[in-house]
């Protein structure tokens, strides 16, 4: 059964995730992640999606409306952009004005070098958290620098504009930007602005004379993509500094770090560890030690499930007296610097309950880096008063750093009017939800590659869009690889059937995404007789429908069955649901599906089926015997075990995370038709251990970098 039809109340759904996002209803004010704890680029980004498939779902936003909606949204950083993005990816009639305080898109991040965006950093020791890669459907983006980060966004963000035409307003450098109700119509926000109009793919190029105009118009909603506030610290986190490099004039200074939240740990970390980066050096601390860091998958699981009954400072220090964990404090120790030493300003007198998962504001790695450092002497914590360290240390102003969060009122005040500000402190103060939001993600795959809500999706006949639709990324890597596979697949099959006309094969990798698992297509068709004038690599099937999802669900190879008919063949895959997430395929005459399977006593995340290889014809009389099919099978199997022992320089598999199971039925009702069989589960391929189909690129300096295991 289609997801879609799993889920027939996505409205409802959509209204109660909204309740997260609304400040007031009258006029519609929504908010993303102002006052959350998960302060990431990922988090925020999944938010800003969120808000958007409940505004659609809900029946808020729409494709067919009659008249535009009017959007404002305030803040053109990452938040802002996302949001955007997915209104305009899902067509919807809307007019977006986007106001930018600043001189361009995404100011925090534009330039700065010396911060690190991992997406998945956070989620460490878990599985899949080396993944460089944030896996979104929009702005997806690539661990790196984050003035390099911001690149990556603003050329796909100028490639959604292109396409998106004059539905989009940028405005920036705006001053007195004021939020207030309208008193002809409740339903609507009234702004007034002053700033100059920006050309929006690129926000630097002035439109028009290039005079700043002030402006007061009506919308029909408000999405505050503010960020998180204004800072209270200095220097400001995201400008460029050299705490982090080697010191060419002074040996020894001694810096005071004044927090106790990530902020605070990552900036105490690169003053006193070499050659830091935030992701790198986890892998570098823990390579060797499989065990440990399956220990310590276990603390993080306790810790999630029963946060009150954890003491962290206690968990690691019991777990760290073995011989493999020294190895780690060596590590540590050897890397500590030479040049610098560090305070560390908190509230709290014990590094015990700096850690303790009721009061502390670290995530799980920096809390275990934090610890190591401290045993291996790397800073000293301290209660007293700034003044009082700075003045028996000597430590002078451009050594102190001071991380204490953000105001996140603060920004709000200056932008709302008197009467909304005040909704918004008192649901702040009473903490009843408001700003309590998922930063999992609420829509199904492919949600952002067809217009219109979830359940609209099976009403749509453009069959030039059913072709290239639902897409999520896919690691050029991986796509490389599977195209390999298939090569050699068409290679066998036009040896033993050399008159041929018609063939085309595929590989489909089973992908975890969020709270469902999908097939997706690994690598454009490879074969013969067939034109593909637009790529369909990367498309997204659910794992139940198709032939493709009968492989998956029964574990065994499926075929057309000898003599059967087109018509036939049509009826099969209405049966199967295809036309829910493909175009109908009206001239195959044969389809072959077979699953790759992981041994039963070694099924890692996320399934069994790791692919599932499809093979299609429209030549009539076209046939493989169950001989030919273990030919290909072998094939598929040999290239498999080949690549997997390939050292790949820059590449890696990388493991997904955990996926939640599917609801799997052998097949048999389904493939007990007048034109489909079921071959048999001992007719699979099976590899000879646990693997995925995730090749991705590494960053260059990875320690990984040169290895494939």
């Amino acid at each position: 059964m289609a997801r879609a039809e799993l889920n027939t109340d996505t409205s409802g759904q959509s209204e109660l995730a909204l309740e997260a996002f609304t400040v007031v209803s009258c006029p519609p004010l929504y908010a993303v992640g102002i006052f959350d704890a998960g302060i990431t680029v990922l988090r925020q980004q999944i938010r800003a999606l969120n808000l958007a498939w409940a505004l659609i779902e809900a029946g808020h936003l729409s494709e067919s409306s009659d008249h535009p909606t009017r959007i404002a949204v305030i803040g053109a950083g990452l938040t802002g952009l996302t949001f955007s993005a997915a209104v305009l990816a899902k067509k919807v009639n809307c007019e977006i004005t986007l106001l930018e305080e600043h001189d361009t898109l995404m100011p925090l991040q534009q330039g700065s070098d010396t911060r690190w965006l991992h997406p998945h950093i956070y989620d460490w020791p878990d599985e899949g958290s080396e993944g460089d890669v944030a896996m979104l459907p929009l702005l997806n983006w690539t661990a790196a620098r984050a003035s390099d980060v911001v690149v990556q966004i603003l050329q796909e963000w100028g490639r959604t504009v292109d396409e998106a035409g004059p539905r989009i307003t940028l405005y920036c450098n705006t001053r007195h930007l004021q939020i207030s109700a309208t008193t002809q119509n409740p339903h609507h926000a009234r702004i007034e602005w002053v700033g100059d109009k920006r050309d929006p793919a690129k926000g630097t190029c002035r439109l028009g004379d290039g005079t700043v105009h002030g402006r007061a118009e009506c919308f029909d909603l408000v999405v505050l993509a503010v960020g998180f506030g204004i800072e209270d610290g200095h220097p400001s986190y995201w400008r460029n500094e050299t705490m982090g490099q080697p010191s060419l004039r002074h040996r020894g200074r001694t810096h005071l770090i004044s927090g106790q939240g990530d902020g605070a740990m990552i900036d105490l970390f690169r003053v006193r560890i070499s050659q830091f980066r935030q992701d790198r050096i986890l892998e570098e601390m823990f390579a060797g030690a499989p065990t440990l860091v399956a220990k310590l998958r276990q603390i993080k699981a306790r810790l999630r499930s029963s946060p009150q009954d954890i003491r962290l400072f206690d968990e690691f220090d019991a777990l760290f007296r073995t011989e493999e964990a020294k190895q780690v404090r060596d590590r540590l120790a050897g890397r500590l610097r030479r040049d610098t030493d560090a305070l560390l300003r908190i509230k709290v007198r014990e590094i015990a309950e700096l850690l303790d998962p009721k009061t502390s504001r670290m995530s799980f790695q920096n809390s275990l880096l934090a610890y190591l450092l401290y045993c291996v002497g790397g800073f000293a914590p301290s209660t007293e008063s700034e003044d009082d360290l700075r003045q028996r240390y000597a430590i002078p102003d451009e050594l102190v750093v001071r991380r204490h969060g953000t105001k996140r009122l603060t920004q709000l005040q200056r932008t709302l009017s008197t009467s909304l500000f005040e909704i918004v402190k008192n649901a702040h103060e009473k903490l009843d939800g408001f700003g309590m939001q998922d930063a999992e993600a609420l829509w199904p795959g492919g949600y952002f590659g067809y217009p219109g809500r979830e359940a609209d999706s099976e009403k749509l006949t453009d069959d030039q869009l059913r072709s290239v639709w639902r897409k999520e990324y896919l690691p050029g890597p991986t796509e490389l690889i599977a195209s390999t596979i298939c090569g050699a697949v068409v290679g066998m099959v036009y040896d033993i059937r050399p008159a041929v006309k018609h063939l085309r094969v595929t590989l489909h990798r089973v992908l975890p995404l969020e709270k469902e698992l999908l097939l997706q297509q690994a690598c454009d068709y490879q074969g013969l007789g067939f034109s593909q004038p637009k790529s369909t690599a990367g498309r997204t099937f659910p794992v139940v429908n198709a032939m493709i999802g009968l492989a998956w669900r029964s574990c065994q190879p499926a075929r057309t069955k000898l003599h059967a008919t087109k018509d036939s063949m049509r009826n099969a895959m209405s049966a199967l649901n295809l036309q829910v997430a493909a175009r109908e395929n009206r001239e195959a005459a044969y389809i072959l599906a077979i699953p790759i399977l992981q041994p039963d006593s070694d099924c890692r995340p996320p399934d069994r089926v790791v692919a599932v290889l499809y093979l299609d014809s429209k030549d009539d009389g076209f046939w493989l015997e169950e001989r030919e099919i273990d030919r290909l099978v072998g094939v598929v199997k040999a290239s498999i075990l080949a690549i997997r022992q390939q050292q790949f320089a820059g590449v890696r598999n990388i493991p997904f995370p955990n996926a939640p199971a599917q609801n799997r039925d052998d097949g048999s009702a389904s493939a007990e038709t007048e034109a489909i069989e079921l071959l048999g589960a001992d007719r699979a391929p099976v590899l000879d251990g646990g693997f995925v189909l995730n090749y991705e690129r590494l960053d260059p300096a990875s320690p990984f970098a040169f290895r494939t295991k």
